[in-house]
């Protein structure tokens, strides 16, 4: 039997998931490690953080970590329990596993910063007038402390669960 690792799905209202971010990034040299989904607008992640993580209590945000060995990749989803003032925001993605994934497995010390990253490129001109692609991660200064963070194989998720709610539905609920 499956076990139930999350917040009954009954409790919370239909959330709203969003994977409208291009990935995952980690931040090791900090006291706390962070996590950071990753924007390419600053101005939009800035906004979304306002409307939406901004307002969730520390204690009641999920950050969980559902992988799948056989098919070597993982999701990530971020979602909050309060849902204070009808804010049902979630943010989910499917992504591949990687070095600086099982990095931060097994080096959180079961509390994260989640914060938003910005990923620029910005063309850089070379003295020959050739154009030379350089690439920067901002990370906003807002944040939040996540205490439940977990890892869980996708084997062991419970039906009922939020996390194979958004598996199950394959995206179709996504908004961008």
């Amino acid at each position: 039997m499956p076990i139930n690792y999350t917040v009954n799905h009954t409790t919370l209202k239909n959330i709203i998931w969003r994977d409208d971010f291009l990935g995952i990034g980690y931040r090791y040299h900090d006291v706390y490690m962070n996590v950071f989904p990753i924007f390419e607008d600053k101005r939009y992640a800035s906004k979304l953080w306002d409307k939406t993580v901004r307002w969730w209590p520390d204690d009641e945000i999920r950050l969980r970590f559902v992988e799948a060995r056989l098919e070597n990749n993982y999701w990530f989803i971020l979602y909050n329990t309060a849902q204070h003032m009808d804010e049902n925001t979630g943010f989910a993605k499917k992504l591949d596993l990687s070095d600086n994934f099982q990095r931060f497995k097994a080096g959180y010390e079961k509390q994260v910063i989640l914060r938003f990253g910005i990923y620029n490129e910005k063309p850089k001109k070379e003295k020959k007038g050739k154009d030379k692609k350089n690439f920067g991660l901002e990370l906003l200064k807002k944040h939040k402390t996540v205490y439940d963070i977990q890892f869980i194989n996708f084997s062991s998720l419970s039906e009922q669960s939020i996390e194979m709610e958004y598996i199950a539905e394959d995206g179709k609920n996504i908004k961008t």
